[in-house]
């Protein structure tokens, strides 16, 4: 079993993580997942997310095995095309991104096990995430954890994603 840690990514971590997104990328392309084809999300997107202490990176020895975003809230998640299981407040999980010589090691599980845990401790009621419908290893990993499919929702103002929840109280 890998031996992992979270930290807040610092903006030394820029390079590397743009690297993990760059073959993430074309981890999902080779899917046939168009999600992040675009080139999102981009360095300043990402240097961002780094200022605002939002950014967070699974650390495995001296490695980044991945990466996530995790914010109090998300507008875009205001209008669903179906129903969240609460009204509570919630943490939102984007930007995930496993490094190729972590994939399928846990790294995801972890991540999602630590928000959940922090989520409990901040006193959230539950954590959602969202992804593109093509994104099966992501759906079937949230199916796994015990997320439900809430609806849709619109990343971005255009961008249609399948929304998940998960209570933690």
């Amino acid at each position: 079993m890998n031996n992992y840690t979270v930290e807040r990514a610092v903006a030394e971590d820029l390079d590397a993580i743009m690297s993990i997104f760059s073959s993430a990328r074309a981890y999902m392309a080779a899917q046939g997942n168009p999600q992040w084809q675009d080139g999102f999300p981009q360095r300043e997107f990402i240097e961002g997310r780094i200022r605002n202490k939002v950014m967070y990176k699974i650390m495995c020895g001296g490695d980044i095995a991945a990466v996530f975003s995790m914010l109090d809230a998300d507008s875009d998640y205001d209008k669903i095309d179906g129903k969240w299981l609460t009204d509570g407040s919630y943490f939102a999980v984007h930007n995930v991104a496993v490094a190729e010589n972590y994939r399928g090691k846990g790294c995801a599980r972890y991540m999602f096990a630590h928000v959940l845990n922090e989520a409990a401790a901040r006193g959230k009621d539950s954590v959602r995430v969202d992804t593109h419908e093509k994104n099966l290893p992501m759906r079937t990993l949230l199916n796994s954890l015990g997320f439900s499919c809430c609806g849709i929702v619109l990343v971005g103002g255009n961008k249609i994603r399948i929304a998940f929840e998960k209570l933690v109280k």
